[in-house]
């Protein structure tokens, strides 16, 4: 299974603030799929990379290890365009574009899309690890 990560509002709340449990999120994450994490943000596009830079200021050495294994993905227009949709994944992002939302419709996986809103619950990474989300194509 793929996941795929946003950074803004997702692991990052806001230009100044890191989520609540982003740090044992990302361990999770990369610990049970460590060949198969990827960003999917806009700063990680068209083979540009500023991920690092960018998270190793809210991050420490210990969560910054497991950033680094995370691999980038391609994309232009719509972050759709760097999903591999021949196998499941989990794409966790605050929010989608119409096209993407359209792109997911027509492969049948619009559940995929995890909706972070931690403005709804600032706690949302924890709920995730207790109990972690499943592709529609896995259930």
């Amino acid at each position: 299974m793929n996941i795929y990560l946003d950074i803004d509002g997702v692991l990052l709340v806001d230009v100044a603030c890191k989520a609540n449990h982003s740090d044992e999120f990302i361990k999770y994450v990369v610990t049970h799929f460590p060949d198969s994490t990827y960003w999917l943000t806009t700063h990680c596009r068209q083979k540009e990379n500023y991920t690092i830079p960018l998270l190793s200021r809210f991050f420490g050495e210990e969560t910054m290890k497991y950033i680094r294994q995370i691999k980038p993905t391609e994309w232009d227009v719509f972050k759709t365009e760097g999903i591999d949709f021949s196998t499941p994944f989990l794409w966790f992002d605050d929010d989608l574009f119409d096209g993407e939302k359209k792109e997911l419709i027509k492969h049948n996986v619009l559940d995929n899309w995890i909706q972070v809103d931690f403005y709804k619950d600032e706690n949302q990474f924890q709920k995730f690890l207790t109990s972690f989300p499943i592709p529609a194509q896995l259930i």
